[in-house]
């Protein structure tokens, strides 16, 4: 198990005394149903894509259904990689839930979802795939286990944090492509992460600043 999982951030600790009623359990089965809807929707008629995009203007406009069908927008259009895509998707979202409970997998989900939503309409920014909130799920599980082994594919042996290395290559070159409005979008994005994360990596760097001192000296 990695160091962080024992390294709440103390903001966390007190929001989960203050709003625990808040957690929603086995949101794994609500994120893989909304997929499984969206991908039975696209596949019977490809024009549901569009209608299921999150799209500000529109949304302003009466159709608030967007700020829950974009959930749907399917992660892959093939059959064979469904099948691999929600699995991957049940395993993350259940591996997180039993990590961390209920409260903290919806809070991180929710937050997730806002910063989405939130920056869509700041800059009628339109949303049209969900790739990019699965990446910040995983990096949070490969975070808690770093040495867990999966079978990727579903016969590869290989540990979360070499898969989550991989992601945050892909992501960083994603930065480098795009308009500004792209990256913009990316790094808030996966601020979600910096900011349940981000305290225990800055402690965990301070610790071995002093021990480096220490054996220097």
């Amino acid at each position: 198990a990695s160091m962080l999982h024992n390294q709440t951030p103390q903001w966390l600790q007190k929001a989960e005394r203050k709003i625990a009623w808040l957690a929603i359990p086995n949101l794994a089965v609500t994120l893989v149903g909304l997929q499984v809807i969206g991908f039975i929707l696209v596949m019977s008629n490809p024009a549901w894509y569009p209608r299921l995009m999150l799209q500000p203007q529109l949304v302003l406009e009466g159709e608030v259904w967007r700020l829950v069908t974009f959930l749907c927008l399917p992660l892959t259009t093939s059959l064979l990689w469904l099948i691999f895509v929600l699995w991957f998707l049940y395993f993350i979202v259940n591996v997180l839930e039993t990590e961390w409970g209920a409260f903290k997998t919806t809070l991180y989900i929710v937050i997730s979802l806002f910063l989405t939503v939130a920056f869509s309409f700041i800059f009628n920014y339109p949303v049209g795939s969900i790739g990019h909130f699965e990446t910040t799920l995983f990096l949070a599980v490969a975070a808690l286990i770093p040495d867990y082994q999966i079978l990727l594919f579903l016969i590869l042996p290989v540990k979360m944090k070499w898969i989550a290395w991989l992601a945050l290559a892909s992501v960083i070159i994603s930065l480098f492509m795009g308009s500004w409005l792209d990256r913009l979008y990316l790094l808030v994005i996966y601020s979600n992460y910096l900011v349940f994360f981000g305290p225990a990596f800055v402690r965990r760097m301070k610790n071995w600043k002093r021990k480096k001192n220490w054996r220097d000296q």
